[in-house]
């Protein structure tokens, strides 16, 4: 009878081990196949019958991970890491970026600095010593940004991203527009997606939702649309029309597909050559001119999950064999939703290059060769630890929209538009200094360090005061900076500066004269205004003669370098 017992057991636990091992291999057919939600239902089942295994727990983080579900997929990360074994180094990546979404920053940052220690990534990692966040008022409390983020009154219960402007009005995706009745599903939860239009009224009033016209919507999904510069071609992309679901339910790879406007409605809709039934192909973005299309693809020749390629397009609407944008772009994690700027700068999201956490919009100038400039985190308010992507702008008229899963509980994504505001006044900013006392130290130097002819900016070591290109408005970050400046004027009643202004070397020398003149006369002019005697402080323009580095005319520079000589001195003249 104990035998009978003991071979029972041993059966038992044979057939407990294969039935795991087959639900593994089962859940990994279907992670291969993108079905991140049924491949994870799998391994939890394996999991909740007590499976211990690094394998199991890469699996359940890597399937949260893939769906955005950041703090769960810190759950089955940090049962790896107790495990004491020795992952692989993408994994102290991605549980540094769960931990940083979710709210853990400081331990993310030590899971952030062993995955350097342990590759040789050198982009990403002069990056994390740089901290390349730039451009929106990074690291400014959002009620004191110049730059205002609105939610849309469009957005729905579900998720609705992937916005492009188009004249006045916006396209966008979104799984909450269907019918009364409407009830097909996919694995999430969510409806499909479809393609939709609305009329911006204003860059925060966006009204008046319908299906795009024509032959563009079909029962499965459809997103990310782009333009031709006439208005009448589209790319956009769509499950496979032919075989969307296969006889076990399981979707096809999406393609990227192109339609004709004809009489007001989108129709002569055809597949591009280069999709395969084997990899996704998804968010494609026209370059300005109509004669490149970026996509996003995980084909072989990718360096990640989801890389950034791009095609030629040819005057009889042929195509290049599609090239990878390489590896300052591309990273081992995920790329997608370019977008590329009536100004040549290619924005992308990704969750690769160093962010707050989750996916975190980036942008990058193009050259007229096709080269990529140095890739800057757009920084604050636009990104924030959750996901943050598809992102599209009007550089006429400084405004944008991007897609976000901020202030969810459920990870739906909504619309987000972006603008410039000028309710920023010089009382607000003197609020925001006196509030940001406890961050913003003034080190007061000591009086012998106070000497003619040097530069009190390297002196207090200011933050660069930088200008936007052909702006000389002081904005938030700027009026932080000439609050110091200020205090030092204060304590120290002798002293008197020279404010020097440059700028870089675009435009003309005589355009570029006067510019300077005029952000030195508004540096100054908020220095007087503090109460600070106006004899003790004047101002110069230099134009382009004093650059700091080789971006002459005719030099090809990137946008950070032509940065570097948009700035201002204060030389100390007189400390008697």
């Amino acid at each position: 009878m104990k035998k009978n017992l003991f071979i029972f057991i041993v059966f038992l636990a044979g057939w407990q081990l294969f039935a795991q091992d087959e639900g593994v291999k089962k859940a990994d057919q279907l992670y291969e196949g993108y079905e991140y939600i049924k491949a994870r239902d799998i391994y939890l089942k394996v999991a909740k019958r007590g499976y211990v295994s690094g394998y199991l727990y890469k699996k359940l983080g890597d399937s949260y991970f893939k769906t955005a579900e950041y703090k769960k997929a810190v759950k089955w990360y940090e049962k790896l890491f107790k495990l004491g074994e020795d992952p692989e180094p993408e994994y102290y990546f991605r549980y540094a970026q769960c931990l940083k979404a979710s709210g853990r920053r400081e331990e993310g940052e030590k899971y952030l600095q062993k995955y350097y220690e342990l590759v040789d990534d050198k982009f990403r990692a002069n990056n994390i010593k740089k901290k390349s966040y730039i451009l929106y008022d990074n690291d400014i409390p959002l009620e004191y940004s110049s730059y205002k983020i609105d939610s849309l009154s469009i957005n729905t219960k579900f998720s609705d991203f992937a916005p492009v402007i188009l004249k006045n009005k916006l396209i966008f995706a979104s799984a909450g527009y269907h019918p009364v009745g409407y009830k097909k599903k996919w694995q999430n939860g969510q409806p499909y997606f479809d393609l939709y239009q609305a009329t911006i009224n204003a860059p925060n009033d966006v009204t008046g939702v319908h299906p795009l016209n024509g032959d563009i919507n079909t029962e499965y999904h459809e997103s990310s649309a782009t333009f031709t510069p006439d208005g009448k071609t589209m790319y956009f992309s769509r499950n496979s029309f032919k075989a969307s679901e296969d006889s076990k339910g399981n979707l096809s790879k999406l393609k990227i597909y192109r339609a004709e406007k004809i009489n007001g409605e989108w129709k002569t809709v055809e597949e591009l050559p280069f999709n395969s039934e084997n990899f996704t192909y998804t968010h494609p973005a026209l370059s300005p001119d109509g004669k490149r299309l970026y996509f996003v693809s995980d084909m072989p020749g990718s360096f990640g999950s989801s890389d950034i390629w791009y095609v030629e397009i040819y005057d009889d609407n042929s195509y290049s064999y599609p090239q990878n944008l390489g590896p300052k772009v591309n990273t081992t994690e995920r790329e997608n939703f370019p977008f590329i700027s009536d100004d040549n700068k290619i924005y992308f999201a990704s969750d690769g290059q160093l962010g707050y956490g989750g996916l975190d919009i980036f942008v990058a100038d193009i050259d007229e060769n096709g080269m990529i400039g140095d890739i800057l985190n757009l920084g604050k308010p636009i990104n924030t630890p959750q996901d943050d992507f598809s992102f599209t702008i009007d550089t006429k008229n400084n405004y944008g929209y991007f897609a976000s899963s901020r202030n969810n509980s459920e990870m739906r994504d909504n619309i987000y538009v972006f603008y410039k505001s000028n309710e920023i006044k010089k009382g607000d900013v003197k609020d925001l200094f006196s509030k940001m006392q406890d961050t913003i130290k003034v080190a007061i130097p000591k009086e012998e360090a106070i000497v003619k002819g040097s530069d009190l900016g390297k002196i207090l070591k200011l933050n660069p005061i930088y200008f936007e290109y052909g702006k000389t408005d002081i904005g938030p970050r700027a009026a932080i900076e000439l609050e110091k400046v200020i205090a030092i004027l204060r304590k120290y009643p002798k002293v008197k500066l020279e404010i020097r202004s440059h700028t870089d070397s675009r435009s003309s020398a005589a355009f570029n004269l006067k510019l300077s003149e005029k952000r030195a006369k508004a540096t100054r002019d908020y220095i007087i205004e503090s109460g600070i005697d106006p004899s003790r402080v004047s101002a110069k323009g230099y134009g382009e003669t004093q650059l700091v580095n080789k971006c002459k005319d005719g030099v090809k520079c990137t946008e950070m370098e032509h940065r570097q000589n948009r700035r201002s001195e204060f030389i100390i003249i007189d400390n008697q």
